[in-house]
């Protein structure tokens, strides 16, 4: 039966694809059945395919991480979403927080709806202390106002707060509205009185 629904979810279209997969998919497959799905969905992933390299976080494996790899070469071929969820993957399957590196790059993009993506992607993760003065520079310079919020969600997760769960979100919203209300000026002295607290 999972077979019959991973198949029914990699041929599908509109709302049904965008769903994505879930676990349930795959859960009861045979290693064969697995294999072959990664296959599969690695082939589409290499056209493109944002849905099944997003996807390739429940069942990728180390050849996942070799061909995600390499396709980073097909980033600007394919765009924002492609790299987002390309970098997002390859962070689920390794830990590596280099993976998500570029996604920095990409909140200065000149399209607010991308910068947008990488600033959700991004705040989706546990990230290393190293991301913080990143994140802190861009909260202060006024120039990522759209994505601002998801940016803030970041730098809390670079300071240890696991903020994509909603009990850690709502403890913290006050803090996230403070910054976001303040004048781009203002707010690394909050971000320095978190620290300090």
């Amino acid at each position: 039966m999972t077979w019959t629904a991973f198949i029914a979810q990699f041929h599908a279209t509109g709302r049904q694809k965008g769903e994505g997969y879930s676990a349930a998919h795959f859960e009861g497959m045979s290693e064969r059945e697995k294999s072959r799905a990664r296959q599969m969905m690695e082939e589409r992933a290499a056209r493109g395919g944002t849905t099944d390299i997003d996807g390739l976080r429940l069942i990728g494996d180390a050849g996942t991480v070799e061909r995600l790899t390499t396709l980073a070469s097909e980033d600007r071929r394919y765009g924002v979403p492609f790299a987002v969820n390309r970098c997002a993957t390859l962070f689920v399957l390794t830990r590596d927080a280099r993976h998500l590196e570029p996604l920095l790059t990409l909140l200065d993009d000149g399209e607010d709806r991308d910068a947008a993506l990488a600033a959700q992607a991004i705040a989706r993760h546990p990230l290393p202390k190293t991301f913080a003065p990143a994140l802190a520079e861009r909260i202060r310079d006024g120039r990522h106002e759209v994505s601002l919020i998801w940016i803030v969600k970041a730098w809390l997760s670079a300071q240890g707060i696991a903020i994509w769960l909603p009990d850690m979100f709502d403890a913290h919203l006050g803090f996230i509205q403070d910054v976001t209300r303040r004048h781009p000026a203002d707010r690394g002295t909050l971000l320095g009185a978190w620290r300090a607290s």
